[in-house]
């Protein structure tokens, strides 16, 4: 889901101003009544060039996996990137997964990682990378789940490994993922889940960087913020913040900046 026109140099507007009045005769320079006569002022053609800047709320928290304001996850959609995007005719694109195969079942979605994937540091995105995350916000058991705060996940997979309904099934639709080889990951399902694609499209699904999932306050101003996708931060201050290109993204690169002002 590219998202290349947000910082938009608006068509020049061309403003011109005519003043205009009554006319006495024209052979009478005072006028009728002796009144200075009113004159025709043009003013001349002016080019104004009008940026776009969007105004968000100034508490931000860019981790999007641990927030569910609409604010936090709209700019978070421009730093970071999940396994699969959405283009704006809502058809799955590739992400930092170039492609994708469905079991027979459909049980069983096998993503191949795009090996030109890199994080705004320059670093890989790894298989490892990517596991950690979904056990991050799936596995209780793993370091980096901490408190358990990843309301995105409970909204769209509606629990954590291990948790079980009073029929004894698994709450979540999600059964575990898998590591196959250095670009092959497996999410596995218990069972169907037509809009998984969809879901891992969304910010909330987005793939940070192992440094991020090791910080518990990661996504605050004090943080360091890497990126997965087409932007990264060039300036957070208290009047907003500037998004640029990213220059280690694998898709084409974004054109222009993206600014925000605070509400």
């Amino acid at each position: 889901m590219r998202k290349n026109l947000i910082h938009i140099g608006l068509p020049a507007l061309l403003f011109t101003a005519f003043f205009m009045a009554s006319c006495g005769p024209k052979d009478d320079p005072q006028g009728a009544d002796g009144a200075e006569p009113t004159q025709i002022v043009v003013v001349a053609e002016a080019t104004i060039e009008v940026q776009n800047v969007m105004v968000v709320q100034r508490d931000l928290l860019l981790d999007p996996a641990k927030t569910t304001d609409a604010d936090s996850l709209m700019v978070s959609g421009y730093l970071y990137e999940g396994l699969v995007t959405v283009d704006a005719g809502g058809n799955i694109q590739p992400g930092i997964a170039e492609s994708w195969t469905i079991s027979d079942d459909e049980l069983d979605y096998i993503f191949e990682i795009n090996p030109a994937a890199r994080f705004s540091d320059g670093s890989r995105v790894t298989v490892d990378v990517i596991a950690n995350n979904f056990n991050r916000w799936f596995e209780p058991a793993s370091p980096y789940h901490g408190d358990g705060g990843f309301p995105n996940w409970i909204n769209r997979f509606f629990a954590f490994n291990g948790e079980r309904g009073a029929d004894n099934r698994a709450v979540s639709q999600v059964d575990g993922v898998q590591k196959v080889d250095a670009n092959t990951f497996i999410v596995h399902l218990n069972r169907l889940e037509p809009q998984l694609l969809t879901y891992l499209a969304e910010p909330a699904f987005a793939i940070l960087p192992a440094a991020a999932l090791e910080n518990p306050s990661y996504g605050t101003r004090q943080s360091t913020i890497i990126s997965s996708g087409a932007y990264v931060i060039t300036s957070w201050t208290d009047e907003g913040m500037t998004l640029t290109p990213n220059p280690q993204y694998w898709n084409t690169a974004a054109e222009g900046e993206i600014i925000f002002a605070w509400k």
